[in-house]
C-alpha cells in the first residue's frame, strides 16, 4: 500500500516537473540575479549588500564559563 502510494506519488512529481516551462523559470532567475547585481553597484555603500566571502569575520567569543 505504501509503495503503490510512493510510486503515485513520484509520478506525479516527475509528471509535473516535466509540465514546468524550465526556459521561461531559467530566464526569470537570471534577470532576477541581473537586477541583484546591478541594484548592488547602483546603490552607495552605505546600502550595499555585502557579497558572501566578503564580510569581515568577526573574532570568536571567549567561553563563558
Amino acid at each position: 500500500m505504501i509503495k503503490v502510494w510512493f510510486n503515485n506519488a513520484k509520478d506525479w512529481c516527475i509528471q509535473y516537473a516535466k509540465s514546468l516551462n524550465w526556459i521561461v523559470l531559467l530566464g526569470i532567475a537570471a534577470f532576477c540575479i541581473a537586477l541583484a547585481i546591478i541594484n548592488n553597484i547602483r546603490v552607495d555603500d552605505a546600502k550595499s549588500v555585502e557579497w558572501i566571502g566578503s564580510q569581515e569575520i568577526l573574532e570568536k567569543p571567549a567561553e563563558i564559563l
